[in-house]
């Protein structure tokens, strides 16, 4: 093995292979520049090495199968388009580059997927949308002010993996802490002619030796795109200088910081400087949250390869479960190959609920144990490139429905089904709720849970009690997105959202027969909204009762 190994190391340039004693496992470590990637390969026998066959060769008895054959190909391209970096030829700012990451991003893009153009065109557009309102009407100069995240820290020096604020992130691309954004209106020009500011972290080698390195505020202006770039010191001063006593409309998030750090100066500027006077202090964020919920192509795009490796993953989740494993086995799976499909980080934590755990809505301890005869809920998500998803599929952990199992399962599916075909243009979120939860009600009248003789607010209410969350929400950069825009809102093509009914059974209910209760069922998939009608963006994942019974009953690819 160690000789093929290393012949094989002689023909890619920088690279040290470091074979261990057993044939079943060695680590490659590609060095790029000053940093290592580390990949461990895995075999059952030592056999695998001396007749090694290519993916066509490849039968569904190997090790994974199709699957891994078509795995080894996809890295197989990444690490081609990887080898274009070499060392520190390839300038790097702190966040990836298309120069740096040629393997994640193409020409003049910022972030995967998103180019320099489209995030200056959001710019313009908030500026834009902001001209159109009573203040952008009747006033003609306008300071818009958004922070970022702070890092934040689980204790003493360990931080938090750091997440952007999305507002900013979606404006500007830029990915570190401690940062302002600063949209200004021109002197003589109306409305949306702006210049922008980014205010950034200073260089600190000390830091940087610890953390990586920083964008500078030169990066800022070539890369990014910023019209000017300061030391986030400079804040106060800037801020001062330029705007003190000049009657702005001053667009600031005072009631809903980011950074607490930040807020406090910007406050001292707002609220306690004699001289720097404004006309208004407005709330931005609805604004902001109007333009993220329409979806350019670039994000549609993004949303799809969201949905679609976590459908994945889940689906071989459903593949791998058996009584006698535990909740947090199945999250790690998930985990497993969200990420090796390219995903960033979960969306959420999942909820891997079995039996009656089901029937707490935001269950996320996963640490019972799976027991044949119960149902598994799984409520997951994917980050792809700043893009979530948002799944929920329910299955036996046996890989069969009981008959009450099936009863209820279906009768959920049935609504599920009905709700997507009502996401059309115009309808709202509120309206498919309230339509769940008459279908709900007509089902629970089937089985006889609820009374025949209810008023359609009666039918609704009690319809609540077995389903008391909404059907659903927008989706987009955030799990929740655009928090701020109401769920009455009409359904316009571009619009991204989840439909999600539910049942949820209570092991106490005495309301219902012995045979229901501690049953929790939810079924959730994510819907872009297009002029021809809704498209299921996690049509991948199975959901019917015969699909899901089908793929767990095949041992032969699901116990690999």
């Amino acid at each position: 093995m160690a000789v093929n190994v290393k012949r094989i190391a002689t023909q890619i340039p920088e690279l040290t292979l470091f074979a261990k004693t057993s044939p079943r496992l060695f680590v490659c470590r590609f060095l790029h520049g000053a940093k290592f990637t580390r990949w461990k390969f895995r075999h059952r026998t030592a056999t695998r090495w001396s007749a090694p066959r290519t993916c066509e060769e490849s039968t569904l008895s190997d090790i994974g199968g199709l699957e891994a054959c078509i795995k080894e190909e996809k890295l197989k391209s990444l690490s081609e388009k990887g080898l274009r970096f070499v060392g520190d030829k390839a300038k790097t700012i702190g966040q990836p580059t298309p120069e740096s990451h040629p393997h994640l991003m193409e020409e003049n893009e910022i972030t995967p997927g998103i180019t320099k153009k489209e995030f200056r065109d959001r710019r313009h557009k908030l500026l834009s949308l902001l001209s159109k309102t009573h203040f952008g009407e009747t006033h003609d100069k306008h300071l818009v002010i958004i922070p970022s995240n702070p890092t934040k820290y689980m204790t003493t020096d360990v931080p938090y993996p750091f997440r952007q604020n999305t507002d900013f992130l979606y404006l500007t691309g830029f990915q570190e802490p401690d940062a302002v954004l600063v949209l200004q209106t021109l002197e003589g020009q109306s409305l949306p002619a702006h210049k922008s500011t980014l205010f950034i972290q200073p260089p600190d080698p000390k830091r940087e030796l610890w953390e990586g390195k920083r964008p500078g505020t030169k990066d800022a202006i070539l890369f990014f795109g910023f019209d000017e770039s300061y030391s986030i010191r400079n804040l106060a001063p800037v801020l001062i200088d330029r705007y003190a006593g000049r009657d702005f409309c001053v667009w600031y998030d005072s009631l809903r910081p980011t950074h607490p750090v930040i807020h406090d100066e910007i406050s001292k500027i707002l609220f306690r400087t004699e001289k720097f006077s404004y006309k208004n202090l407005l709330a931005l964020g609805h604004n902001v949250h109007m333009l993220r919920l329409i979806k350019s192509e670039a994000e549609i795009k993004l949303l799809r390869q969201s949905a679609s490796l976590t459908a994945q993953a889940i689906t071989k989740v459903m593949k791998s479960t058996r009584p006698g494993l535990e909740e947090s086995h199945l999250h790690t799976i998930l985990q497993y190959e969200c990420r090796m499909s390219g995903a960033e980080r979960l969306a959420y934590p999942p909820v891997v609920a079995s039996g009656p755990m089901a029937n707490t809505l935001h269950y996320i301890n996963n640490t019972q144990v799976l027991r044949d005869g119960e149902l598994v809920l799984m409520d997951a998500g994917s980050e792809y490139h700043g893009y979530a998803s948002d799944i929920t599929r329910t299955w036996p952990v046996s890989g069969k429905f009981s008959k009450p199992q099936k009863e209820l399962y279906e009768m959920v599916l049935r609504v599920h089904k009905k709700c997507l075909q009502l996401c059309q243009k115009t309808v709202s979120l509120d309206y498919l709720h309230h339509a769940m939860l008459l279908l709900l009600g007509e089902e629970l009248i089937g089985l006889n849970f609820i009374s025949k003789n209810l008023t359609e607010s009666q039918l609704k209410k009690a319809a609540a009690e077995f389903c008391p969350h909404h059907v659903g929400h927008y989706l987009g950069m955030d799990t929740h997105d655009t928090h701020m825009v109401s769920r009455g809102l009409g359904l316009h093509p571009g619009m991204v959202i989840t439909i999600e009914p539910g049942i949820y059974i209570s092991a106490d209910n005495t309301k219902v027969p012995e045979r229901y209760r501690g049953i929790g069922i939810r079924i959730e998939d994510d819907v872009l909204i297009t002029e021809r009608g809704p498209e299921v963006l996690t049509a991948e994942c199975p959901k019917e009762i015969e699909d899901i019974e089908r793929l767990m009953n095949n041992t032969e690819i699901a116990r690999l």
